[in-house]
């Protein structure tokens, strides 16, 4: 632990099962983000009839209004970025709770940390409920399997990236790489 030396605050604080607790909380992110992404999000009801639509057909749904750009925004950062930083860290975290270190770990590591802020599910998230206010006086809005999921998506996320100790995952990668070089 490092702390200031003239208020005594905790600056660093050394988490040992940093790496572990960090794989098991994006793998549950993950797991609902596929959630997310194979349920409906809203169900609307109109007059006797009943809509619903997951986050890929929403988006399409744009594209049928001739929003092309909003569709590959939308697409982009909330399936391809943050599928692509839940799996990446998948691929270094979980082989380093194993005491290993699969081939471009320090690729993939950077490429996650390069993507993590494009992906914005919260954004999509404050949208969907921007639609529900919007559209209660018009239709009974009932929320989806997949809008919960989505709630369940930021909080795990939230608590993998507090719980991640980069300086722990560098080390553990660096020296790997280092005593594959020596030999």
């Amino acid at each position: 632990m490092l702390s200031c030396r003239r208020c005594g605050a905790v600056l660093l604080q050394n988490r040992p099962d940093s790496i572990p607790r960090t794989a098991a909380l994006t793998l549950g992110a993950f797991i609902l983000f596929a959630v997310v992404n194979g349920f409906p999000l809203l169900i609307l009801k109109i007059g006797g009839r009943e809509t619903s639509l997951t986050l890929i057909e929403g988006a399409l749904e744009l594209g049928n209004h001739g929003m092309w750009e909003v569709v590959i925004v939308v697409l982009l950062t909330s399936l391809v970025f943050p599928a692509l930083h839940f799996l990446v860290l998948l691929y270094v975290l979980l082989p380093l709770t194993l005491g290993r270190v699969l081939p471009g770990a320090i690729m993939g590591f950077k490429m996650a940390d390069m993507v993590a802020p494009w992906g914005m599910i919260g954004v999509y998230l404050l949208g969907v409920l921007v639609a529900v206010v919007k559209l209660a006086d018009l239709a009974t809005v009932v929320p989806g399997v997949a809008a919960y999921a989505l709630g369940g998506v930021l909080v795990l996320g939230t608590a993998a990236g507090r719980a991640l100790n980069h300086e722990m995952v560098w080390n553990r990668i660096g020296k790997s790489v280092s005593c594959h070089l020596l030999t």
